[in-house]
């Protein structure tokens, strides 16, 4: 087949694309993009090829997301970018790089699709959650609170057996009760609730002060938690509450999947325009196909490893949520039986 007649058949295939396709050489350039990409991006016609993504996108959030994947190394990253220019396009955007047969970075693709209508069904979904979990956790509390009157004698004493079957109760309730908190954290996380206050924050303030609320549960563990924080760190824009949420959720995961007489290691560093925060545990590791899987709501490993291992599988939805609030990334490295390390990018400005 001749080169032309090649070409002209590849771009009305990527002509017909329901979702958007714009593809970047190394340096940023603009190669090639599709006629969905033009009136989801408000490219005019061919004027972009060859022009740096700067000089055509107009959200700069999008350039911010091609422009880390090209200068980090990073396998893969998605975020959801609302395009305020457009007023009712939602967009959810697959940014990846393209390496050679060597490896070598090359440029970058990235995949864009309408998600305005999915957007307003799980605000819709959202909103319902958070209205019953609220009218859920007034009851709860009440009943959380008779039950420890009852444990405490103050209406009379308790049998053996009496008592064993209340604190079952209590520790049900509870369980319940901690389910409900997060559901409303992923909620809130959702509506970008948790970034509404935004100011400079010390993170290695931020950790010390987790450290200490979290040292009773690695104690009880017998797990050692080591820290290694680079000296004079830089500030960060962002929401205190959601970053000791964040620092919350994965060292309390990192123990809790951590055997007795393991470690826990948190590192916070800089990073080229980044801060670093890695969490790195000793415990039983993640298999494959749960690491696909291991940031989406309510997801948790079933298997005979896990079985005494209780959670919402909620935590590490939220610290996902967090981080894609504060315009970061975060990936997972794990080996089953070895450890798992969670690595959280923030940007500095």
């Amino acid at each position: 087949m001749p080169y032309r007649v090649m070409k002209e058949s590849l771009n009305a295939v990527i002509d017909s694309l329901a979702d958007g396709i714009l593809v970047t050489d190394a340096q940023g350039n603009i190669i090639l993009y599709n006629q969905k990409t033009e009136s989801m991006l408000d490219i005019k016609g061919s004027d972009a090829l060859g022009r740096p993504i700067k000089e055509h996108i107009k959200n700069e959030a999008l350039v911010r997301l091609i422009n880390k994947i090209l200068t980090l190394d990073m396998p893969y990253h998605t975020e959801e970018v609302c395009l305020i220019d457009s007023g009712d396009t939602r967009l959810r955007v697959h940014v990846s790089p393209v390496r050679d047969a060597n490896a070598l970075l090359i440029g970058s693709v990235t995949l864009l699709h309408d998600v305005v209508q999915l957007s307003a069904i799980e605000k819709i979904k959202s909103n319902f959650l958070a209205m019953v979990s609220h009218q859920l956790k007034s009851p709860l509390g009440s009943t959380l609170l008779q039950t420890s009157i009852l444990l405490d004698g103050m209406v009379g004493g308790l049998n053996e057996k009496q008592r064993d079957l209340l604190q079952k109760v209590k520790a049900k309730i509870k369980g319940m009760t901690e389910l409900i908190n997060d559901v409303l954290d992923v909620c809130f996380i959702e509506e970008r609730g948790y970034i509404a206050q935004i100011e400079p924050l010390n993170l290695a303030e931020i950790l010390q002060r987790t450290i200490e609320l979290i040292q009773p549960q690695a104690q009880d563990k017998n797990i050692a938690l080591q820290t290694a924080v680079e000296d004079h760190l830089p500030l960060i824009k962002g929401n205190k509450g959601s970053m000791e949420a964040m620092f919350i959720n994965l060292i309390s995961n990192a123990i809790k999947y951590t055997p007795s007489g393991g470690k826990v290691r948190i590192e916070l560093r800089k990073d080229a325009q980044y801060l670093q925060v890695k969490v790195s545990d000793t415990g039983i590791g993640i298999e494959d196909k749960d690491i696909l899987r291991i940031f989406d709501k309510f997801h948790r490993e079933r298997s005979e490893r896990t079985k005494d291992i209780s959670g919402t599988g909620l935590g590490l939805s939220i610290v996902k949520g967090i981080v894609d609030a504060h315009r970061g990334s975060i990936h997972v490295e794990s080996k089953v039986g070895e450890g798992t390390t969670f690595i959280v990018l923030l940007p500095l400005e």
